[in-house]
């Protein structure tokens, strides 16, 4: 989305502006926004990240522990990061994959084949095949979306004509405001404005082909980052749980040894290969989305400790 529109537009989107958008509404009007559709976003979500389908229901089953309903939060709440409901659904999602596919070496093994950690990802193709999804290649002829803010002195004389007036659009669309230039005392004058307006000419046919064209090659690479990624799955032994310790060895379960990231830096290569591509499907920061993980997780330890049926595990497994 923040590849596609204007940059006037970006700072509209942003989860906080959402919020006092929902708030305002709510004190002048008397009305809340809807509950986000999560289930197709999370659908649209995990087909984004290239995840196995089987993430789907465990996402579902721990906001519903957690009685997570998605909903923007209301005036007189204590507003936290997670409160905000995409932002929350992300969150939940990060710590379904750190849990049924964690990025370490431990050999984990499922109970039964219907677990839906049965399946392993192999994080170095993941991530190779993340890199080529994000070599995205700019039409021939044109600056490309993005890139605009890149551009120094010495590039605007190898600029073509083309180059230069998206540019210049881009310029006028991030930097230019002519309705302050007018009113402000010290501006300049409307004749002289009027002289040189700086209004574009508008979207042209070939701007829209050039968009569904980039639109079908972003589908095209994502179909095939999807078949990569989907292509290297593989199956982990079962071993249920009358077998278990038959041989001495512990046997280590899905869900163990989860590993809780407070910092960036603590963030191993896949791992933050897969949690920034995650942040940039929701445009947050990926600092912001690693404190939504961690709030919830904390949120999963207080539910763990009240809950007398959840003593399988430790909590200590769980923090590691």
């Amino acid at each position: 989305m923040k590849d596609k529109l204007p940059a006037t537009y970006l700072m509209a989107l942003d989860i906080h502006s959402i919020h006092e958008l929902s708030l305002f509404y709510y004190h002048h009007f008397d009305m809340t926004f809807p509950v986000l559709n999560h289930p197709l976003l999370l659908f649209k979500h995990i087909r984004g990240l290239a995840l196995p389908l089987d993430v789907f229901p465990v996402v579902c089953r721990t906001a519903k522990l957690l009685s997570m309903d998605f909903t923007f939060p209301q005036p007189g709440f204590r507003q936290r990061v997670s409160s905000f409901p995409e932002l929350a659904l992300m969150a939940l999602l990060v710590i379904a994959v750190k849990l049924y596919y964690p990025f370490d070496a431990i050999d984990r093994h499922p109970k039964s084949m219907t677990d839906p950690g049965v399946l392993a990802i192999d994080w170095d193709q993941w991530c190779e095949a993340q890199k080529d999804f994000d070599s995205k290649e700019v039409p021939d002829g044109r600056l490309g979306q993005g890139n605009e803010i890149k551009v120094e002195e010495k590039n605007v004389f190898k600029m073509s004509g083309d180059q230069m007036d998206e540019y210049l659009d881009w310029f006028e669309k991030t930097w230019v405001d002519e309705d302050r230039a007018r009113k402000h005392p010290r501006g300049y004058p409307e004749q002289l404005l009027d002289m040189f307006p700086t209004g574009g000419t508008g979207v042209s046919a070939n701007d829209r082909v050039l968009s569904i064209q980039a639109h079908q090659d972003r589908e095209d690479r994502l179909e095939q980052k999807l078949r990569t990624v989907q292509g290297h799955l593989k199956i982990r032994e079962v071993i249920p749980s009358h077998d278990a310790g038959m041989n001495g060895e512990a046997v280590n379960r899905i869900g163990s040894y989860y590993k809780r990231y407070r910092k960036e830096e603590d963030l191993p290569a896949s791992a933050r290969s897969f949690h920034e591509a995650a942040a940039d499907l929701i445009a947050v920061k990926l600092s912001t989305l690693l404190i939504a993980v961690m709030q919830i997780e904390h949120k999963l330890i207080r539910w763990r400790r009240k809950d007398p049926r959840e003593k399988e595990t430790s909590d200590d497994d769980f923090e590691r």
